[in-house]
């Protein structure tokens, strides 16, 4: 099972303690998973899930609240690429649940994408909306291989005014276009675990906090991993410049010829040619920046020997 389909089971297992809370849940279903059926009865609401669990939870809301007749079945989906739960209302309910849920105006009217205010105004209901509207159409990644969270809309103003409840609680959720429907996501794994906790998801966030600090510690050891790499690259490169050196030093002129701590410092640096700068630093009991400034010496000296060989050659020619 999916991290996603997890979470949703989750939630759909948490307790409605009102009709308020029920309702706004159930009208954000019929938002997100709903779509609205013309039959010689008259209207009817038909929902389209991937998750059982959630068609069960929609058909048992639908019987407590409106005066409605509810069919489940299974179906394959070709948008879904699945089996999917299809739960089919029909009766006198559905025009008040599509009314409730701000799909129907009292003319009649079709007003597409509106959050009516009585479902969200007190704070219970409104996260209750937010959790049936993910229950309906909304996934999450797994925190293993990344952190994004999004309810997919039908219509661009649902899109944006999800975005714009999410914004009450200080989740900055953005909207896109994809295809023909309209995303309202988030990105950042601190957003998607604090969503997870608004609407009621307690053990997924602490399973996402605990793939998140996995995967935060599993980078940090590889930054460090590249960063030691990296030095020792660069440690390598440092001695075989300074081996060149030495050896330029003492074919030219012998090594002999060098002042005392020169010397000493290109026999060590001969002696051990894969040594650190460290190493060889406690070796030779000289810190790190003396015996630095020791091998920037023999750099000078070795390119000032190679600019007199090519002035010799010139000459000779």
């Amino acid at each position: 099972m999916s991290f996603a389909s997890e979470a949703k089971e989750e939630l759909v297992r948490l307790r409605l303690k009102t009709g308020g809370e029920k309702r706004s849940l159930l009208c954000a279903l019929t938002y997100s998973a709903g779509s609205i059926t013309l039959a010689r009865e008259g209207l009817g609401v038909q929902y389209t899930t991937e998750n059982s669990a959630v068609g069960e939870l929609i058909a048992q809301l639908a019987a407590e609240l409106y005066a409605v007749e509810t069919v489940m079945r299974l179906s394959e989906s070709a948008r879904l690429r699945a089996r999917c739960t299809v739960v089919r209302l029909s009766g006198e309910g559905c025009r008040a649940l599509l009314l409730d849920a701000g799909c129907l105006s009292g003319e009649e009217e079709l007003t597409l994408g509106h959050i009516p205010e009585a479902l969200v105004a007190r704070e219970e209901e409104r996260r209750c909306y937010l959790r049936g509207a993910f229950l309906g159409a909304g996934s999450v990644s797994d925190p293993r291989k990344g952190y994004h969270l999004e309810i997919v809309c039908r219509h661009e103003r649902f899109a944006k005014e999800l975005c714009a409840l999410l914004g009450e609680y200080g989740l900055p959720a953005r909207s896109s276009t994809r295809k023909n429907a309209y995303v309202a996501y988030l990105k950042e794994g601190e957003m998607v675990s604090d969503f997870l906790t608004l609407v009621g998801a307690m053990n997924s966030t602490l399973a996402f906090e605990e793939a998140r600090v996995v995967r935060q510690v599993a980078g940090s050891v590889n930054r460090i991993r590249n960063f030691e790499d990296a030095n020792m690259n660069k440690a390598a490169a440092a001695s075989a410049a300074q081996l060149v050196d030495i050896e330029y030093i003492e074919s030219a002129q012998g090594l002999d010829t060098l002042p005392p701590r020169l010397r000493a410092a290109a026999e060590l640096r001969l002696s051990n040619p894969e040594a650190t700068l460290s190493e060889l630093s406690e070796l030779a009991e000289v810190s790190k920046s003396g015996l630095n400034h020791r091998f920037t010496k023999l750099c000078q000296l070795a390119e000032e020997l190679r600019e007199q060989g090519a002035g010799r050659l010139k000459t000779e020619e």
